[in-house]
């Protein structure tokens, strides 16, 4: 803001709090420097400067095709779950019962109920 503008909002500012005789037009001129003030406070701040436009990276072309999904990394490995009785994990024997998978255990012959 101006000097000019403060001195005159001050000015304006006294008249009115003295009860002058010319209350009207120190109420008139309020509003303007009020208008006025405010009109040279709303100057928007700067931007700063620009942000460089990064490049495109494309992900890399899969051996499947094009739109065949891709993996940063290799996928985890899952282990086997060991017997509960004797802890072994050779091949097992699965059979269905219902809705449900029962396992049989090749070197104890226990059975469970796979989770």
């Amino acid at each position: 803001m101006t000097r000019e503008l403060v001195d005159r909002m001050r000015t304006c500012a006294a008249a009115l709090t003295a009860g002058s005789g010319y209350t009207a037009m120190a109420l008139m001129d309020a509003a303007r420097l009020l208008t006025e003030a405010a009109d040279a406070l709303d100057v928007p701040e700067p931007l700063g400067e620009p942000m460089p436009v990064l490049p495109v990276q494309l992900p890399p072309q899969s051996p499947h095709g094009v739109g065949a999904p891709t993996w940063g990394s290799d996928l985890p490995t899952v282990s086997a779950r060991p017997c509960p009785a004797c802890g072994s994990v050779d091949a097992r024997v699965v059979r269905r019962v219902g809705r449900r998978l029962s396992v049989t255990c090749p070197v104890c012959s226990n059975v469970w109920e796979y989770p």
